[in-house]
Formats: C-alpha cells, sequence, structure tokens
C-alpha cells in the first residue's frame, strides 16, 4: 500500500510548504550554487573520476555502442530521438552528463543539508540544460519550423512578446482570453450577501427542492481566486454540493493594495468570522458546517480556533482541504533554503513594499515545479509555436491575487516558528489552542501535491480535539477540488490515525472514485433534516448587493 501511494507522491519529488516557500530568500539559493561551485576545485579526484565516465561514455556514444536509452524521460518521445543518428547521440549525451553530475555529488563528501541543496540545485540544472530546451536540439520544433516555412518560429515570438508584456516574461500557462468569469467560469446563480473593504460573501440559488437545514461556508485562500471551487459545470463543486442540498456560502476575497498593507492574520480571521455571522443569520441556525482550503484553511482554523477562545460555539463541523497548520522545513525542498535570516530578510521587503505582490506570487509557484511549470510551456509556446492551451483550472491560476504584507509576514513567522501547532499564536489578545475544537473535523490531502505535501498535511489529524477523518487522494493541489469525474480516481482511508504518516499508509484501504463523494456523504449526515428551499436569497439584515461572482473577483 505504501507504494501505492508514493507511485506518484511528493516522497519521489518533494513538493514545497506554501507557507515555507514564501520564506524564500533569493540570497540563501545564489550562497547555496556558490557552495556548489567551489566544490568542483575542493575536490579534484571526484571530478577526475566523473570525467573518465564521461570520455568512456562519449567514446561509446559517439561509435553508437552506448546502452544508454532516453524513452524512458517523456521530452525524447519524438520518434527522431531514437531513429535520427544525431538526435539519439544528443539525447545519450544528455543523460551521460546526467549520470555524471550524480556521480559527482555522490563523491564530492558534499553531506548533510548542504548535499540537499545541491541535489535539489542539480536536479534543476539537468532539467534547464535539456537539449529539447532549445530550437536546434528539438527535433518537433525543427521539424515544424520547416513545414510551416517559418510560421511556427514568428507564432513562438509572438507568444514571447505577449508574455513579456503580460506574464512576467513566463511563459503563459493558459489562454489568458478562454474563459469569461460569470459565464464560462464563476457561473453558479448567487447573489452577494455582505461586503466590507476586505470581503465578499455569496450565497447560491438552491437546486433541489429540499435542502439541509444547516449551511456550508466555503472559505478559499487569500493567494488566488476563490472561484476554484466553481470553475465550469462539470468541475464545480458547488453545482455538486447544490445538487446534494446543501446550501452553499462562499467567501471572496478583496485584491490588496498597499494601502492595505496593515491587513494580518487577525484581519483575515475576523473577516472569516464576520462571513459566519452572515450565513448563521441568514440561515437562522445557531451553528454551520465550513471548509478552509490551501492558505484559506489555516485562516480558518485560527478563525476557529478563536471562536473556542471566546466560548463562541458557532461550528458545527469543519473541513480543511490541502493546508499544513504543523509546519517542518522538511515538508519542502524549498525549506532547505529558509533560514531565520531569510525570514527576516522576506518580511522586510514584503513590509517595506507593502505588498507580496502578483509577480512574487506567480515566481513561488512557478518555481515549486520548473519543468512542469516553466520549461514544459516554454517548448509549447515559444520552441513550438502553440497557443497557450484553454483549460478552465490553467486558466484559473494565471489569476493571481496579492497578499498584504501583514498577512504575509503573519504567514511566515507560523511557518518558521510553527505557531499554530505549539499553541503559541495570540490573536486578539487569545491563544489559539485547536485542541479546543472539538466538533468533527473532516481532513483532505493529495498525494501529487507539491504545494503541499500531503505528510504535512496529514500531522493536522493531531491537532484538534474532536473525531477527525482524513482521506488521501491520488490527485494534486488543485485538481483535488476542481477534477471532473474519471476511472483513474482514487482514495484512501484508515480506520486509525496514528502520529506517524507511513504507518497511516500502511494500513489505509484504497477506493475507487473521487474522494468528493465521500466527503458530501460526511457534510450532509451533518447538516441537518431536510428542509423546504427558498428561492430568496438574503435577509432583511443582509439583502442581496450583487449578482454573482460579485465584484472583488474582477478587481485586478
Amino acid at each position: 500500500m505504501v507504494d501505492a501511494v508514493d507511485e506518484h507522491s511528493d516522497r519521489k519529488s518533494q513538493g514545497v510548504a506554501l507557507n515555507m516557500a514564501m520564506g524564500i530568500d533569493r540570497d540563501e539559493i545564489l550562497g547555496a550554487v556558490q557552495e556548489l561551485m567551489d566544490q568542483l576545485t575542493r575536490h579534484p579526484q571526484a571530478l577526475g573520476e566523473v570525467w573518465t565516465q564521461v570520455m568512456t561514455d562519449m567514446a561509446s556514444i559517439t561509435m553508437g555502442l552506448s546502452p544508454l536509452d532516453i524513452s524512458k524521460d517523456n521530452r525524447f518521445s519524438d520518434p527522431a530521438w531514437q531513429e535520427n543518428p544525431f538526435y539519439k547521440r544528443l539525447g545519450q549525451f544528455y543523460l551521460s552528463m546526467s549520470k555524471a553530475m550524480d556521480l559527482w555529488l555522490e563523491k564530492s563528501e558534499i553531506e548533510g543539508m548542504d548535499a540537499k541543496r545541491a541535489s535539489y540545485l542539480m536536479r534543476i540544472l539537468k532539467d534547464f540544460i535539456a537539449p529539447v530546451n532549445n530550437l536546434y536540439g528539438n527535433p518537433a520544433a525543427m521539424k515544424l519550423l520547416f513545414d510551416t516555412r517559418g510560421d511556427s518560429l514568428i507564432k513562438g515570438v509572438n507568444n514571447f512578446l505577449d508574455d513579456m508584456r503580460h506574464n512576467y516574461g513566463y511563459p503563459a500557462v493558459a489562454d489568458r482570453n478562454g474563459y469569461i468569469i460569470g459565464k464560462d467560469v464563476a457561473a453558479s446563480k448567487g447573489a452577494v450577501v455582505f461586503r466590507n473593504d476586505l470581503l465578499e460573501v455569496m450565497q447560491y440559488e438552491p437546486t433541489q427542492p429540499q435542502v439541509h437545514e444547516i449551511p456550508f461556508l466555503y472559505v478559499f485562500s487569500q493567494v488566488n481566486r476563490f472561484y476554484l471551487g466553481d470553475l465550469t459545470p462539470d468541475r464545480s463543486l458547488f453545482q455538486e454540493l447544490l445538487s446534494a442540498g446543501i446550501t452553499v456560502y462562499a467567501v471572496s476575497w478583496r485584491n490588496p493594495t498597499v494601502e492595505c498593507r496593515e491587513w494580518s492574520l487577525e484581519t483575515y480571521a475576523e473577516g472569516v468570522i464576520q462571513a459566519i455571522e452572515v450565513a448563521r443569520e441568514i440561515s437562522g441556525k445557531e451553528q454551520i458546517n465550513i471548509m478552509g482550503l490551501c492558505a484559506g484553511g489555516i485562516t480558518t482554523a485560527a478563525a476557529l480556533g478563536l471562536l473556542a477562545a471566546r466560548g463562541d460555539d458557532w461550528i458545527n463541523s469543519q473541513s480543511l482541504f490541502v493546508n499544513i497548520l504543523d509546519n517542518r522545513p522538511e515538508d519542502s525542498d524549498f525549506g532547505l533554503f529558509v533560514s531565520e535570516r531569510s525570514i527576516e530578510m522576506q518580511k522586510a521587503r514584503v513590509q517595506q513594499a507593502g505588498l507580496f505582490d502578483e509577480k512574487d506570487v506567480f515566481e513561488m509557484f512557478a518555481w515549486l515545479t520548473p519543468e512542469e511549470s516553466v520549461m514544459a510551456f516554454y517548448r509549447d509556446n515559444y520552441l513550438l509555436g502553440k497557443n497557450p492551451p484553454v483549460h478552465p483550472l490553467l486558466f484559473w491560476s494565471m489569476d493571481y491575487t496579492r497578499v498584504p504584507a501583514g498577512l504575509q509576514c503573519d504567514f511566515l513567522d507560523l511557518a518558521w516558528e510553527n505557531k499554530l501547532a505549539k499553541r503559541d499564536l495570540m490573536i486578539g489578545g487569545r491563544r489559539i489552542d485547536l485542541t479546543k475544537i472539538t466538533y468533527d473535523t473532516y481532513i483532505m490531502a493529495g498525494s501529487t501535491d507539491h504545494i503541499t505535501p500531503w505528510r504535512g498535511a496529514y500531522r493536522s489529524v493531531g491537532l484538534f480535539g474532536g473525531d477527525v477523518e482524513f482521506v488521501l487522494t491520488n490527485q494534486n493541489h488543485t485538481q483535488t477540488i476542481s477534477n471532473k469525474p474519471n476511472k483513474y480516481m482514487k482514495y484512501w482511508m484508515a480506520d486509525q490515525l496514528p502520529e506517524d504518516a507511513d504507518e497511516w499508509v500502511a494500513a489505509a484501504e484504497e477506493y475507487p472514485g473521487s474522494w468528493r463523494e465521500h466527503w458530501i456523504a460526511w457534510l450532509k449526515a451533518r447538516s441537518g433534516e431536510l428542509v423546504e428551499s427558498k428561492l430568496e436569497l438574503g435577509s432583511v439584515a443582509s439583502p442581496p448587493l450583487d449578482v454573482a461572482p460579485g465584484r472583488y473577483v474582477f478587481e485586478k
């Protein structure tokens, strides 16, 4: 069972805990690169062994006798890599160089944290120097260049120039004009029933004649737009909940400006509590069910901890999806480049700017997985001259927002000092103790999530005082919420929740299908009796202000 879970999990290719990624300092990475280069001169014997291997490989490659097989790498899937002597040798030479780099690292006597840093940097370097990343070394691009009489190159140059103007010089992962917000995505019918400077609260129209009496509130991350939960109708989590008779409310955060620099975790936690009050008032119920996603889950946990500290019994159940509340540096590769110094420098930088802006957010996500997030689109958009794909999830992924300095600094402190898990977080003069949360909790993580690695998410099972359900699905960070059902979906559950995640894996049972079906059944069981649905949205105290998806989702 461990092998089944780990086949595509973050164990093979470590992800990066989002909080920790925010604390990366460029100087730490540059220092690690300098250290790596210095090792070249410190171990001439190791370098000699590597050189001997390279020369041996070069001889066998030149004579066509090399056993190196490039077909296992998807980047070399074009038939020319097997059939054309030049490209076959070029690919084998790349494999030889990659193997030599790994051997040098092994022989260089780099140990501990330095060895892990070097391994991470070497992995990125090997991805960058792959021959497919230049025009002459990419047979598919060269063939297309001749077949189109240069048109593919012209399209590639136009794509590059467009990205320089509109995407910070990075290749676009999607057609930014492929969908219309409010029509193609974020199109569920509803109304804004509350708005202040921080957020809007949406209430959605019921689609069933009867609904469960306890409403549900969706709280998304402050780093992207809320409509990941409401993409196209075939992917919309909101529509699935509405079809199950769940009354859905959703928070849409405002995109902050420099004037909002003081907005902190306390500001956002109080915002969640305000949204809870709105849902309680409109529904007439004392308690609601709530879900926090990604960084929105961190905010939700803090808000619910604050409610518990105040003695306010307003929550019936909580669901926390793809987030890490108990932070450890070993959760991520980028944790290798985070230090107390880098945290303080990042805080000073963002406090001076007032914001962690869209470009910062974009680059943070892009460099989590540079081959998949940058280089693959570099080849398609620029070398092959393809138009960026029209895909709702990728379209959403480009709709970044800013993070105010106050919240950014609080997230950094949470990550570095692990305040939530240690019960050291103070909000409004009250200590946040998650063990005081005694209602039911549902935690979901993705086995291929490179943003919040699932083993980090699993540690949350030990933080709360009530019954906890943990579900692991075979999807990545955003697919967990937005993927439409398919035959490859599966998830794992276990009766017991041991402290060690690998012990849980060993006991976990695999189930076919989407985790969403299991979660919605869990949620329905905690949503009270069925009552007649009401088509009128809002209330006298919280009247409809606008149609969903509201105003803030459009603000740049």
